[in-house]
């Protein structure tokens, strides 16, 4: 697998997984440490929160995935 650095890698992530009409570009915040993505913010149904990690997922390039992604009215998930 090609090694991406992390400002290359968070754009590759924010290009492929972000592109679609549908995606919730600005409710979701894309950090990248050492090639592990960290995804931040708040989105309005379950299926988004699995579908975005399991799209970063298949980025090339990405290590991990910390998926710290919630839904209204609850408390973001805490890094582990």
């Amino acid at each position: 697998p090609k090694e991406f650095d992390d400002q290359t890698l968070k754009a590759k992530v924010e290009t492929e997984v972000f592109r679609p009409e549908d995606a919730p570009k600005g409710q979701v915040n894309v950090n990248v440490e050492n090639g592990v993505v960290y995804l931040r913010g708040q989105v309005d149904r379950p299926e988004i929160v699995n579908d975005l990690e399991t799209k970063v997922r298949k980025v090339q390039g990405v290590r991990d995935v910390e998926n710290l992604l919630h839904l209204p009215g609850t408390e973001a998930p805490q890094h582990r």
